[in-house]
């Protein structure tokens, strides 16, 4: 296909897993919309992925393979990489390892030629066992609106919707300078997410069928391949850019929201079931810096986790150390599935 008569450009990034990177890429080929371009950008995979990408190039002309030509090596720089490439009027991230519904190009790609007043919409995803897209509630289920304030959420590390979700228009991404910050190995999407709202983006939510299926067990996207010091100092950055982000643009008024997603990072991160020190001490000296009240109170957190730990196993006490935070997560997550399947039904509703 001639880039000129592209609409779309899809940027994937691929690392090995070539049965899931195929599937995919054959999810891909069959919507039923056509003026698309994949862009496959490679963080260095074995030969049988190469192999695998570069046969879909020689039969699909719509598919360009090109390797991560500089570092750091992850989907960030991945992603940036074909986001310089694009030449689509509409540009949509995917994982590798996922999959697509066939009408889901064409469902996208009609919803922003009719909504000329935003820069980016936002679809429902489903989760995807391997076999099939399970379209009901779901805890990994985004994209669909439920919440009052997507803000908030963010600060909170409570995902409305995935970089997979939207669909942009290029030409926005490219006005505002917006990239994927390549200094993270982990919490990519919220960055990218909240860092398009700062930037004053117009959105909206298309109350439409799921057309994405996020695999929920899969290992094999680029994102997931971190560890050890490097993650460690990753998640303090990101903690610490998400403050910075929302407190210049909003101010104050999600504080308690920026300190529930602290928690949940330094939660949702630990090794061994007990305390990871180096990371719980990075974070608390890190809010410290920024909102002196919300440091102190990560540092009793920690200090309380340390005593408890003397007395009890290590992840009870580090669960007892941060309990209100837990109980209020699960309050949440339940109050998600309520919401998701009040929606659900109300779909349903409309279509007897």
């Amino acid at each position: 296909m001639n880039t000129h008569d592209t609409t779309l450009t899809i940027v994937m990034p691929v690392f090995n897993h070539p049965e899931d990177t195929r599937e995919m890429i054959e999810s891909i080929r069959a919507n039923t919309f056509e003026a698309w371009r994949l862009i496959a950008v490679d963080d260095g995979s074995d030969s049988p992925t190469l192999d695998m990408l570069h046969e879909y190039a020689r039969k699909d002309s719509r598919i360009v393979v090109c390797g991560r030509s500089r570092q750091p090596k992850g989907a960030q720089t991945c992603r940036n990489i074909g986001l310089s490439m694009a030449t689509g009027e509409y540009i949509m991230f995917f994982d590798s390892d996922d999959i697509v519904a066939p009408y889901c190009l064409e469902q996208r790609v009609r919803a922003m030629q009719r909504r000329t007043d935003v820069d980016f919409l936002v679809f429902p995803s489903a989760v995807y066992d391997g076999k099939e897209m399970h379209r009901g509630p779901h805890a990994y289920a985004y994209g669909r609106h439920i919440y009052a304030d997507d803000i908030a959420q963010f600060a909170s590390r409570r995902l409305p919707f995935v970089v997979w979700n939207n669909i942009y228009r290029t030409a926005s991404l490219r006005r505002h300078s917006l990239t994927w910050d390549e200094s993270l190995r982990s919490l990519q999407d919220a960055d990218f997410n909240i860092s398009a709202l700062a930037a004053g983006l117009r959105y909206d939510y298309v109350a439409a069928r799921p057309d994405y299926g996020y695999r929920v067990a899969s290992q094999g996207s680029v994102s997931k391949k971190i560890s050890g010091n490097e993650h460690i100092q990753s998640l303090v950055y990101a903690n610490g850019k998400m403050y910075d982000t929302v407190r210049a643009t909003w101010g104050s008024r999600y504080d308690s929201h920026l300190f529930d997603g602290t928690l949940c990072v330094y939660n949702a991160n630990m090794s061994g079931g007990g305390i990871n020190l180096p990371l719980a001490e990075s974070l608390a000296a890190s809010v410290m810096s920024r909102v002196p009240a919300l440091g102190r109170r990560l540092a009793r957190v920690i200090r309380l986790t340390r005593l408890l730990g003397r007395l009890l196993p290590p992840r009870l006490a580090r669960q007892l150390g941060v309990a209100p935070y837990l109980l209020r997560r699960s309050l949440q997550a339940r109050l998600k599935l309520r919401r998701l399947a009040a929606l659900a039904a109300h779909s349903e509703s409309q279509d007897v």
